[in-house]
């Protein structure tokens, strides 16, 4: 593995994936949290600082195994989504199943929406890790 490349993809992966979920969590589902949040008083907090540096190990972690596994799906472009779309699966999907079926306050549409926004943005970070990998 070549260090330079993989810091290169890994950082590529985490201001893209931290931009994403600023957009998504940040400013487009805002509004559903807020309620949720005013119906359920002191069931959520905001680490911020937190959030960015989950985001700084999930990159790391998402190049690793593009880097290492993306050849098994293909390579390239696809391998990296492909790769990408089987760790949201895996991870914030599945998470979210068993969140939807342990607390009432966490509706279906809501897991909908985040479970397609999760695959979309995963399969996008897979690919950004192979091609910046690949061209670096």
């Amino acid at each position: 593995m070549n260090a330079g490349r993989f810091v290169g993809a890994s950082v590529a992966v985490f201001v893209v994936r931290t931009l994403l979920n600023y957009l998504f969590y940040g400013m487009a589902m805002q509004g559903r949290y807020e309620e949720m949040a005013a119906a359920h008083p002191g069931m959520f907090r905001e680490v911020v600082p937190a959030f960015i540096t989950l985001d700084l190990v999930c990159a790391v972690l998402i190049t690793f195994l593009v880097v290492k596994a993306a050849a098994a799906f293909g390579g390239g472009l696809k391998g990296g989504a492909t790769l990408g779309i089987l760790i949201a699966l895996l991870g914030p999907v599945i998470c979210n199943l068993y969140y939807f079926f342990s607390v009432t306050y966490y509706p279906l549409d809501f897991w909908g929406i985040e479970s397609v926004y999760q695959i979309v943005t995963h399969a996008v970070q897979g690919a950004i890790a192979a091609a910046i990998y690949k061209a670096a």
